[in-house]
């Protein structure tokens, strides 16, 4: 099989079950996980964008669409699936399915979105020859007299991205307070009107305590951390192995530079290890056994023909809504986040009744649940039995996406790192000469704001230059270790074949004769470290000191020193 042929079986951009199967394209079957969504209850299910809620959504509305025997004169599209043996229900349902995200992305206010919602119920209706009253009504009310004609257990409501315009408006109290209300109609309507459902789901980015929208919602299971949906989307690496093997050995080929027949287990093996590295790490109930790869992310991976791993997340793709974002971002500790995920190693504790709590519409929450929800942060142990909940960052993909966002939250410009900046940047490090390095690292600490970002010890100097540097596209090891030591910093770039080592000094002192004096001694401590010659297989290697300094009239790097360029070879 050619890589051509490979390509068409990526589902890339198809979220249809249907057209998935028909297509022939990789369905990863997750038909194991209906069977508890189809019980007589209500259910939400939160995951980051890009994680294939909308997937499971339409394989539901499938099933209960048409069960799983053959219907015009087709096969079933659930022929070969864990499923099929399993459903017993042989019933066809009315079938609402509302996608929130697509009804509110033309959307300006809450007042549009609610006319948008109006016109898709309103269709469902006039289609399966439901009777409304001709009068202009509200959505809950319209919505309520839909119910009223409808048999018991006749309808089946799917709703996914329930919170996008939650999110949408989070920034405008009106507009917030607005959607919320219809939230609150629409979850209330399912509570006092529950006989007319046969199974209700709902799929979204934030959980429903997130929202503050009181007890209306309380007759829904929110199943987000459920230990048994924690892979309903997503893909586990027994899945790629299962699902992806011709992807797998073809771009194992590509990374070892051979044939694909000639690729062996241990290369696949070893591909996989990398992969995971980079895509995979996301868990939703914090243990090991049901952690998974992000799914578009895979799905890039493979199509990408590339022999280098890349960041496939971007903030407006796929790291969740940017205005839930840009409300994470101004709550949070920035530095202490920051140097918590700068080496891909810290840990994050929160306390069990505050990643718990309503975080959206409570500014005074604390942030690092809605960071969960986006993707940022994830699961790193159970929750259970604990008052605590530990966090972490679940890959390097994420890192490279955090110093991306943390680059344009701190520069307060979305376009600092344009295409001529990083060109220029990454042209002034490849040159590796102190005084440009100088005169580069010093305009990107000036430009810091310092109210909102205090460099007030080495581990943020550290963190702040890691995350620019991943915000240029390279890949900074913090404390790589060798027999001699650790230095602060190292980093390849590939394309001059050259290895970049930075040793920091953090000073107070407002006087150059002790920056001078610091300088001397982190180029000693380079000397005698002797960084770089089993930490690279780049053929040059050049080591430098920086010292920053924090005293008010500096909070900038004063000096950099060279300790040595060599040649390895």
């Amino acid at each position: 099989m050619n890589f051509y042929q490979l390509d068409d079986r990526l589902p890339i951009g198809m979220e249809s079950f249907v057209d998935i199967r028909r297509s022939g394209a990789i369905y990863v079957d997750k038909t194991r996980f209906l069977l508890m969504i189809a019980r007589r209850r209500a259910f939400i299910v939160t995951r980051p964008r890009r994680f294939g809620k909308s997937t499971l959504q339409s394989t539901l509305e499938e099933l209960f669409l048409h069960g799983v025997a053959p219907y015009d004169g087709h096969d079933s599209y659930f022929k070969g699936l864990a499923i099929e043996d399993q459903w017993q229900d042989e019933g066809q349902y009315l079938v609402l399915h509302l996608n929130f995200y697509e009804l509110a992305f033309d959307c300006t206010t809450k007042a549009e979105f609610e006319r948008s919602v109006i016109e898709k119920v309103v269709a469902f209706c006039h289609k399966h020859e439901i009777a409304l009253p001709e009068k202009e009504l509200t959505f809950g009310k319209l919505f309520v007299a839909m119910l009223e004609q409808l048999d018991y257990q006749e309808l089946v409501l799917l709703v996914d991205e329930y919170d996008a315009p939650t999110l949408k408006y989070a920034s405008d109290p009106e507009e917030l307070a607005a959607c919320k209300e219809l939230l609150r109609s629409l979850f209330g309507s399912v509570k006092f009107h529950w006989d007319k459902f046969r199974c209700v789901f709902f799929t979204g980015i934030t959980r429903y305590q997130d929202l503050g929208l009181g007890t209306a919602g309380n007759s829904f299971t929110d199943l987000t951390n459920n230990e048994d949906m924690a892979a309903c989307c997503g893909y586990t690496r027994d899945e790629l192995k299962q699902y992806f093997a011709d992807h797998l050995r073809y771009a194992a080929s590509v990374h070892a530079g051979c044939a694909p027949e000639e690729v062996s287990a241990a290369q696949i093996d070893a591909l996989l290890d990398e992969m995971a590295a980079w895509y995979d790490g996301y868990s939703f109930d914090g243990e090991p056994h049901n952690k998974v790869f992000s799914t578009w992310s895979v799905l890039r991976f493979f199509s990408s023909r590339k022999a280098s791993f890349e960041g496939y997340w971007s903030l407006e793709e796929s790291l969740g809504l940017p205005q839930l974002l840009k409300l994470c971002l101004d709550r949070v500790d920035l530095p202490k986040l920051l140097t918590k995920l700068a080496d891909g190693n810290g840990e994050i504790s929160v306390s069990k009744d505050e990643f718990l709590q309503s975080s959206l519409v409570n500014p005074q929450a604390n942030p690092y649940s809605l960071l969960c929800q986006t993707g940022y942060l994830t699961l790193s142990q159970p929750m259970a039995g604990s008052q605590f909940v530990q966090l972490n960052c679940p890959n390097k993909e994420i890192r490279l996406a955090f110093g991306k966002l943390v680059a344009w939250t701190l520069f307060n410009k979305k376009n600092f790192y344009s295409f001529e900046y990083t060109k220029e940047a990454l042209e002034i490090l490849s040159r590796h000469d102190p005084d440009e390095l100088l005169t580069h690292f010093a305009h990107l600490f000036n430009v810091v704001p310092y109210d909102h970002f205090a460099v007030n010890r080495e581990s943020l100097v550290a963190a702040l230059i890691s995350f620019h540097l991943f915000a240029l596209g390279l890949k900074p090891r913090l404390e790589a270790v060798n027999n001699k030591g650790r230095a602060d910093c190292i980093f390849d770039i590939p394309a001059h074949d050259l290895t970049i080592v930075f040793e920091y000094k953090f000073e107070e002192s407002d006087n150059p004769a002790v920056w001078d004096s610091d300088l001397e001694k982190a180029i000693e401590q380079l000397r005698e470290r002797d960084y770089g010659n089993n930490a690279t297989s780049m053929r040059t290697v050049a080591r430098f000191a920086l010292i920053y300094c924090a005293a008010p009239s500096q909070r900038t790097i004063v000096r950099v020193g060279q300790e040595s360029v060599f040649d390895r070879y």
